[in-house]
């Protein structure tokens, strides 16, 4: 399956998306497609989820991973927050995004990594 944005068809599996393209447009599909997770629902606290966010994004750049969806859910806001704090000094990330979608809007974080 391939959607058409503007001028050009995009494979929603994120491995075949160019990165070339806009991070925007590399974050929709891996909205689409299957894409590496960590789910935070089960840390204790903010601390231990930047922990495991840590070592989770520490292995998926060493396998080159383009896009990672991050599962922090809704709750007060604090995982959000902390993951966000994490992703914007993170030396792995070069863009984040909510999820838009439905039932993961506001839950789930989108993370585009540095291949280069």
């Amino acid at each position: 399956m391939a959607i058409l944005l503007g001028y050009k068809s995009v494979s929603p599996n994120y491995m075949e998306v160019d990165m070339n393209h806009s991070h925007e447009t590399a974050v929709f599909a891996a909205e689409l497609g299957e894409t590496p997770t960590v789910d935070l629902h089960e840390a204790l606290d903010t601390r231990d989820g930047v922990q495991e966010l840590e070592r989770f994004l520490d292995s998926q750049f060493v396998a080159g991973t383009p896009v990672v969806r991050i599962i922090h859910g809704r709750g007060t806001g604090a995982m959000r927050q902390a993951v966000h704090d994490a992703l914007s000094t993170s030396p792995y990330i070069v863009f984040f995004k909510d999820a838009t979608g439905g039932h993961s809007a506001g839950g789930v974080t989108f993370a585009v990594l540095d291949t280069r």
